[in-house]
């Protein structure tokens, strides 16, 4: 007997082709460090791009191999041992892929790239370091390819010369791409202004060594404030540059209405006992100025026209596309019933309990509506909400910034009148956290003339123990004082 012939449809042919067309798209996209240095090479551009793999295991897979590894020697294998040196084991070698580009073009940079690769092979982060200048070039082709891959987080740009044009193409990757990461530590900008970069996306921005002065403090702060272009940042990295009193009030100002900001790093600057408490007072109860209660009821009247446009624009399409269908299915049900002539008793109680009347589908319309708006708005969120505020003799006092949890204020040129002022912060945070969740877990402030021991040193250090369920030992809290006096 001939065997029957395989027949394929034409929608399964087509199938396969685009599954085969996407496999070799998904390929060619993945080699991401190929497709840099042949895209530098295909535009002409006048210097050298090499790229650098790395693979960086994460804890838990080094402890499944080590289990593993531990299970391995214990078996007993009659067969002979081959030793296989460990770099070749844990980690591959970093394979170094320089362009290909026409022997016309001379160099007249070397930009070394770092790749970073999780253990699935999968790009979490691009590094370019030590660069004398960052070509714009580069960055726009990177971003034209960062799209593409959806774990790529941090991008880091450190002790390279960068300009205004290499932040621009930076703000443009956050908008199209998954970064939610920039750092630039050692790369100051001449003009210290890092506005582009300050977008709704951002997470994490260090600007470590970057020369970052009281005038970039103030463009910072005033993106950070609420409903602010970055107000969703979370770490802040200022250390090691020339912020003094001023740029810490900007900060302040920034801290009073920002809720999201977690960790603050003003390490190494020129701070003194002014600039922290301009910090500090924010972290306590502080009476809401007369512009900061108008913007208040400003935003929650914005909030309820917003909420009641929505609403009648989800009635009025619920009217006319829902009404109608309910009130058919009720009157087809209904017929249904007036022709069987059979009805038990139980059907007739709950014909007779069902509503009939128009009333019933506006509730069911108005309910739908409501149920959309509680999805697409929410409750109304502020940071001088009433349930963060209270009055006191006429006046309107806020319960502090609940949500900065770190603060690093080591090397500047602190007293002991900082920590007396860090101790009532303490307390009075702790009296509240049966209110509000929150408040400061992690302070630093070594480095500073500061006592070497003292009777608030050691309370905060108790209460602050108590807070994290850890000994004062792990603290980072006053321990190690370089300019400490007696």
């Amino acid at each position: 007997m001939k065997s029957p012939k395989s027949t394929k449809s034409l929608r399964s042919i087509r199938s396969a082709r685009s599954g085969n067309t996407e496999n070799i798209f998904h390929d060619d996209v993945c080699d991401l460090d190929n497709m840099l240095v042949m895209a530098c090479a295909k535009f002409n551009c006048p210097y050298a791009v090499s790229v650098k793999k790395e693979i960086r295991q994460d804890d838990y897979y080094k402890a499944l191999k080590q289990a593993d590894n531990k299970t391995k020697s214990k078996r007993i294998s009659l067969m002979p041992e081959h030793k296989v040196p460990e770099s070749t084991v844990d980690v591959p070698a970093p394979s170094d892929q320089a362009s290909s580009v026409a022997p016309s073009v001379s160099y007249t940079n070397n930009i070394a790239t770092t790749f970073v690769y999780d253990n699935y092979h999968t790009l979490t982060e691009i590094k370019i370091t030590k660069v004398s200048q960052v070509p714009n070039i580069l960055l726009k082709i990177i971003g034209l390819l960062v799209p593409y891959y959806k774990n790529l987080v941090p991008l880091s740009i450190t002790n390279c010369g960068i300009d205004m044009y290499i932040i621009h193409e930076l703000g443009k990757m956050l908008n199209v791409s998954t970064i939610t990461e920039i750092l630039l530590d050692g790369s100051p900008l001449a003009s210290c202004d890092y506005s582009m970069l300050l977008r709704s996306s951002l997470r994490n921005l260090s600007l470590c060594r970057c020369k970052v002065n009281d005038e970039a403090c103030e463009i910072i702060a005033s993106k950070l404030h609420h409903a602010a272009a970055a107000d969703n940042l979370l770490l802040l990295n200022l250390s090691s540059n020339h912020i003094t009193d001023e740029g810490a009030k900007y900060f302040g100002g920034a801290l009073r209405t920002n809720r999201h900001l977690r960790y603050l790093n003003l390490a190494d600057n020129h701070i003194t006992d002014d600039g922290a408490c301009y910090l500090l007072d924010v972290l306590i109860e502080f009476p809401l100025t007369y512009d900061e209660i108008l913007n208040m009821r400003r935003r929650r009247l914005d909030y309820f026209k917003c909420r009641n446009a929505l609403y009648s624009k989800y009635l009025e399409g619920y009217c006319k596309r829902s009404y109608d269908q309910i009130s058919q299915s009720i009157s087809s049900k209904r017929k249904k019933t007036s022709t069987t002539t059979l009805k038990s008793k139980s059907s007739a109680r709950k014909e007779k309990e069902r509503p009939s009347s128009g009333s019933a589908i506006e509730d069911f319309i108005k309910t739908k509506a409501e149920m959309m708006l509680a999805e697409v708005m929410g409750p109304f969120q502020d940071p001088f909400h009433p349930h963060y505020t209270k009055n006191v003799d006429g006046y309107k006092y806020c319960f502090g910034n609940m949500t900065l949890a770190s603060l690093n204020l080591a090397y500047n040129n602190l007293s002991y009148i900082t920590i007396k002022k860090l101790y009532k912060v303490i307390l009075y945070q702790n009296s509240i956290r049966n209110r509000i969740n929150g408040g400061l877990v992690k302070v630093v402030v070594d480095g500073n003339n500061m006592p070497i021991s003292c009777t608030e040193m050691t309370d905060i250090n108790d209460l602050m123990a108590k807070n994290t369920g850890q000994t004062g030992e792990n603290l980072d809290l006053l321990r190690r004082r370089s300019r400490a006096i007696k």
